[in-house]
């Protein structure tokens, strides 16, 4: 095993600011169980040019290694800042997120930013606040927009136009903070699908 392929593969990409700005618009692609296929990374039978696009214009992680080899606490780890070993019940999976452990979102959103995300934030797992109401750690969910997957096991969720539904109602005066959690490439393989795709997406 290649011990620099991570459970995910994360981009960051920080738009329409100089690096000197103060308050800088965030947005953070995960990817669930991605490896080096990807033509930003390398590979020459995988062509990705859209994320190539973004890793171009932002940051593009290629010594990022997972602090814990299970979804919800490597998310844990990286939204909190913290090591697996200061997170508590939050380097497990499905418990109840620790009320004490802020997240970057949550931070940023007291600090005036607009925050959300779209697919699989910090999951799977139980955000509540101490006295039970509902934590959004987060920020915001914006899924409603879907698609017809272009083949099964990929999920209905339109990222793109929900990050698009996202900017339209965030204040145009306000920095925002948007989070991009995709489910695939951990799914199931339907053999032989990606022939029914149109000529363009098999290119």
């Amino acid at each position: 095993m290649n011990y620099k392929t991570t459970l995910f593969w994360l981009f960051v990409l920080i738009s329409g600011f100089s690096f000197t700005q103060e308050r800088p618009n965030i947005l953070v692609i995960m990817f669930d169980d991605a490896g080096l296929d990807m033509s930003a990374y390398g590979s020459t039978y995988v062509k990705t040019p859209a994320f190539d696009a973004i890793a171009k214009e932002g940051i593009l992680f290629n010594r990022a290694y997972t602090p814990n080899a299970k979804c919800a606490p490597s998310r844990a780890s990286i939204i909190t800042g913290r090591n697996s070993w200061q997170l508590d019940a939050a380097a497990n999976h499905v418990i109840y997120f620790p009320a004490k452990f802020k997240t970057y979102q949550e931070v940023l959103l007291e600090n005036g930013y607009t925050t959300g995300h779209t697919g699989k934030g910090w999951a799977p797992g139980i955000t509540v606040r101490e006295d039970g109401s509902q934590r959004q750690v987060m920020g915001p969910a914006y899924n409603e927009k879907t698609l017809k997957p272009a083949t099964s096991f990929i999920g209905p969720n339109d990222y793109s136009a929900n990050f698009t539904d996202f900017l339209d109602k965030a204040p145009a005066n306000k920095p925002w903070s948007f989070w991009v959690g995709t489910i695939e490439p951990h799914r199931g393989y339907e053999y032989g699908s990606g022939k029914n795709w149109p000529v363009n997406l098999r290119r």
